[in-house]
């Protein structure tokens, strides 16, 4: 008996269905940020360091504060805007972490995504509060800089500066979004595979929802 109930469940400990595994990806994804900002903040705290090509000229391993929003950008904006900014990434990852728990468990490209957009928010956030970037003047760092959000992937070649794993866990929830919303999700605008089905689902509660409502206001009206 009990290990029909244990089948039937996916076994006691499994993650099926649960929102734990998004709670786990988030600390690994968390706990990646912040090894690497470390790591790269010991490594260039040596005078003689210099920058590690991954790829020579394009991308690069170096080490920068970025007392900006994201990609290095913003660094010089006044103080109340990165304070509004701090405050909105806030809200906004609390407003996505509701929404992440909320959504259909088996809309499992979705709640990844939000994932790793507040994954990433948060380990920026974490940064940008510990290091008080909204102040005018900054503590002083690493190589006479001031103390910000910590960047050491060089990809200015491409067009985006000097950014973290954040900012990449960031895009890369963007961009899955993006595929969310067009292709792979109940409420795409073109569902395909399993989501087809969910949004065929959807469709029908929510037509025998305004069915239930008609027949109350009917039996209302004729009460």
């Amino acid at each position: 008996m009990k290990q029909e109930k244990m089948k039937k469940d996916g076994g006691r400990y499994s993650l099926k269905g649960s929102s734990l595994w998004g709670v786990l990806i988030f600390c690994v994804l968390i706990i990646v940020d912040l090894l690497t900002k470390m790591a790269a903040e010991i490594y260039f705290s040596d005078p003689k360091a210099t920058p590690i090509a991954i790829i020579p000229d394009w991308i690069l391993i170096d080490f920068t504060y970025n007392r900006g929003i994201s990609y290095g950008m913003g660094s010089d904006a006044p103080p109340l805007a990165k304070m509004i900014v701090i405050l909105a990434t806030a809200v906004v990852m609390v407003l996505l972490s509701i929404l992440y728990f909320k959504a259909d468990k088996r809309r499992s490209l979705l709640r990844l995504s939000l994932v790793l957009v507040v994954a990433g928010g948060a380990g920026n956030l974490i940064d940008r509060v510990y290091y008080k970037v909204w102040e005018e003047v900054g503590a002083i760092g690493i190589r006479g800089l001031e103390v910000g959000v910590r960047d050491m992937v060089n990809i200015s070649r491409l067009g985006f500066g000097v950014c973290n794993f954040a900012d990449f866990f960031i895009s890369a929830g963007a961009v899955m979004l993006v595929l969310c919303f067009l292709f792979f999700d109940r409420d795409a605008f073109f569902p395909v595979g399993k989501y087809k089905a969910l949004a065929k689902e959807w469709e029908e509660k929510e037509e025998a929802k305004q069915a239930e409502k008609q027949r109350k206001k009917d039996g209302e009206s004729n009460g």
